[in-house]
């Protein structure tokens, strides 16, 4: 999986809008809990605009339903920011 993979499977989002992905990998090499495994993409940082007031959770929930497969090949950790503005 790569960034590219990301933005596809979360591209048919309309309730809120993906600003950025940037994938924070290479800061958390070594990192307990990704030392032995074969992923190159371990973390991941989204930037989100909350253009119609969701609730975080619902947006969360969203992200995490749609990135099933990146989770379930290696992804270790997801960090989403969301801004109202």
């Amino acid at each position: 999986m790569n960034l590219h993979n990301i933005e596809i499977l979360l591209q048919d989002i309309n309730e809120f809008e993906i600003l950025e992905i940037i994938d924070n990998s290479d800061k958390h090499m070594g990192h307990a809990g990704v030392e032995n495994t074969h992923a190159m993409l371990t973390h991941v940082e989204l930037k989100i605009l909350n253009k119609n007031n969701m609730k975080k959770i619902d947006i969360h929930r969203k992200i995490h339903e749609k990135l099933e497969p990146v989770f379930n090949s290696g992804l270790h950790s997801l960090e989403i920011k969301i801004s109202n503005r």
